[in-house]
């Protein structure tokens, strides 16, 4: 795991944390709060994968082809008359 997906996880898991304390705070009751630390968890989950998927892009980028050019791709404009 690289140094910014590892800050990442950690900064999610201290707000998923965060989240926990603040629910227990207000009172939400705990049927209420489980099934909303699961979705924040699960947010938390796509959010790291997401975050891996563009590191390894980014470490890969340089190994990758460039871009085709748009412009190979462009049509010819045509301007109609009014």
């Amino acid at each position: 795991m690289g140094m910014a997906l590892d800050s990442t996880a950690r900064s999610l898991s201290d707000r998923v944390d965060a989240l926990a304390a603040a629910l227990r705070a207000a009172g939400v009751t705990p049927e209420r709060s489980a099934a909303l630390l699961a979705s924040a968890a699960e947010a938390a989950m796509h959010a790291l994968t997401l975050e891996a998927l563009t590191e390894e892009r980014r470490e890969l980028a340089p190994q990758l082809e460039p871009p085709r050019s748009l412009a190979r791709h462009e049509q010819p404009r045509v301007s109609l008359a009014a």
